[in-house]
């Protein structure tokens, strides 16, 4: 049987978006008697007039987007009057839309100083308003229905009451749904909106007697929108009056053959039904209809290719009615990417998964999710020229997707080409957004910063490393690299051991992140420590690998330091047979040569 939509899906799709309405301040008299009917504590006039200045002149600067100078001038104001609720519900918005989102303090204050206002002037509807929706935001539903409540006997409006719809089905109250639907209609007069909405509220209170009403009334009013009708048919369905709902199916696909709505739940009855020859009959004739809307052949294949999964069945007629269906003109790519999907899911072999890829790159060029699934297959194929030009591609496509700057920049460092690389991570950078991914923003700038460093500009790789953590401080492989070039120059030893420290905390069994600390802690002529972590180091490493060459030289320097100078010539010996680093080479012949640490 194929499901009703869910009563959030409905609800949000009858929600529009309300937009925000401009507040006009209005400045009321000091000394004037609140609306509660209670009396205002009378100002003297040099008083009165000087939280006027203060406040006017708050105003002047919230228009001009000075909000720190703003929030100062409200802090004078409220000093004066403590009791005006036009200043306290302009204090309130600073402290709830302009403070970081983890400020619980503050945010409290502003409800405080907005609750105080509204009780100074309970009939002001703004400041109702912008609580009730702050409160809502905060998933505080049955408060802020309680104001929109208010609001809404106060001055009636569509928007208060789409919202009131929303924040009942938030709190399952489906019988205030009712009533909010029914204030609509006395507004506005009934809908096929809302008559919709109150069917699936009915549904969703399980009131079969009511939502029959409902959903026939629609296929009396709107007798042309089959959709009803189907919706009717499935709820008979679902209430076990099967032979109804396959005549109404049946009916509608007579008036209308290609009706997706009809197609679909018939397909949903034969499963359920067991009828497996009907059912892939009609599931044949759905896909291979050139009429059949786009979304529809993707919905009843999707559905088929899970079964079949489900079942453990063979995947083989899926795979050949997915290449049947690909061979008619295609609306969009998204058959051609599900039909990946189902490969992958089948355990196809690469070259199958590439192939359906390209496919879809085809139809639509812009297709992200292929071309980044086409990336992962080349990366594990270390294709790396193959990995470039995708990439490119990918560039041109999807500029705003960082990781083929990444990738292109990382396989274009691995191939010696650094200024290319450099040129294509800073283009990346250029184009992140406040919606771009943290991480991905902290790696790229950790891999630019890392490539500038070997390019001798410190400078650049230091201020390339710092928005890298910007992003994503609690990147390690950047605190590392970033605490490790820190002590090769040297400079801020503090800053890089504080870094390094943070490295080893996060993971205390890597070589890596152990000999960087280490290495610090010995520049900073803490002997004892280093030579602790320079051991650690030494054993979660092996002696064959060049990050070995450069532990065991800088474990031989430690030794040295500690007085053990015959296992510090043994150290560099060692990281001597296994290097084929020149530079290092040299400096450990010197080493050894002189048996002592030389520059």
């Amino acid at each position: 049987m194929r499901p009703f939509f869910s009563f959030t899906l409905y609800t949000l799709l009858f929600l529009c978006a309300l937009a925000s309405c401009q507040r006009t301040v209005h400045v009321v008299p000091a000394e004037a008697t609140a609306a509660n009917g209670s009396e205002r504590v009378a100002l003297r006039p040099e008083d009165s007039l000087q939280f006027r200045l203060f406040f006017l002149d708050a105003i002047r600067q919230k228009g001009v987007g000075r909000i720190d100078a703003e929030f100062e001038l409200l802090q004078e104001a409220l000093a004066i009057h403590p009791e005006a609720p036009e200043a306290l519900y302009e204090m309130a918005v600073i402290e709830l839309q302009h403070t970081a989102y983890s400020d619980t303090l503050l945010k409290k204050q502003g409800t405080d100083h907005l609750r105080k206002a509204i009780a100074l002037d309970p009939h002001n509807l703004f400041y109702k308003q912008t609580l009730a929706e702050f409160l809502a935001n905060k998933a505080e539903f049955r408060e802020a229905l309680l104001l929109y409540e208010e609001i809404a006997d106060s001055k009636p409006s569509t928007e208060t009451l789409m919202m009131l719809v929303w924040l009942y089905g938030q709190v399952s109250d489906y019988a205030g749904v009712i009533r909010a639907l029914e204030r609509m209609e006395q507004l506005d007069g009934p809908s096929e909106q809302i008559s919709l909405t109150k069917f699936q509220t009915y549904l969703e209170m399980k009131d079969d007697e009511q939502a029959y009403r409902a959903i026939e009334d629609l296929c009396a009013k709107y007798p042309s929108d089959l959709r009803y009708r189907v919706l009717l048919g499935d709820m008979y369905d679902q209430n076990g009056h099967h032979e109804m709902a396959l005549d109404i199916y049946r009916d509608v696909l007579t008036a209308e053959p290609n009706n997706s709505y009809a197609q679909l739940s018939l397909l949903a009855y034969y499963q359920a039904a067991g009828a497996d020859s009907l059912y892939l009959d009609l599931l044949h004739r759905v896909v291979l209809n050139p009429h059949t809307q786009s979304d529809t052949r993707v919905e009843v294949l999707r559905a088929y290719a899970a079964r079949q999964m489900q079942r453990g069945a063979d995947m083989e007629p899926v795979m050949a009615l997915f290449s049947k269906a690909l061979q008619m003109p295609q609306e969009d790519a998204d058959l051609a990417e599900m039909y990946f999907y189902a490969l992958a899911g089948a355990k196809q072999s690469d070259d199958l998964l590439l192939e359906a890829a390209r496919h879809a790159l085809e139809i639509d060029p812009t297709r992200n999710s292929m071309r980044l699934q086409m990336l992962r297959i080349y990366l594990e194929r270390n294709d790396l020229q193959t990995v470039i030009d995708v990439c490119r591609l990918g560039r041109q496509y999807n500029p705003a997707e960082l990781t083929f700057n990444y990738y292109e920049g990382l396989v274009l460092y691995q191939k010696g080409q650094d200024r290319d690389a450099i040129l294509t991570l800073r283009l990346g950078a250029s184009h992140i957004t406040d919606d771009s991914d943290p991480e991905l923003c902290s790696d790229l700038y950790a891999l630019l910063g890392d490539i500038l460093y070997d390019n001798d500009n410190p400078d650049a790789a230091f201020r390339a490393f710092d928005k890298a953590l910007h992003y994503n401080a609690g990147n390690i492989t950047c605190l590392n690299n970033y605490a490790y070039y820190l002590s090769l120059i040297p400079r801020d030893l503090d800053k890089a051991e504080r870094m390094s420290r943070l490295t080893v905390e996060a993971d205390d069994s890597a070589a890596t992140y152990l000999d960087t600390y280490a290495w610090i802690l010995f520049l900073q002529k803490r002997m004892d420590e280093a030579r602790t972590y320079i051991d650690r180091a030494l054993k979660c490493c092996s002696d064959v690998d060049e990050l070995s060459s450069v532990v065991l030289d800088h474990a031989g320097d430690i030794y040295y330091h500690t007085g053990d100078k015959a296992q510090a010539l043994s150290f560099w010996k060692k990281a001597l047979k296994h290097t084929n680093d020149r530079a290092l080479q040299r400096k450990l012949r010197r080493k050894v040569a002189y048996r002592r640490p030389v520059p």
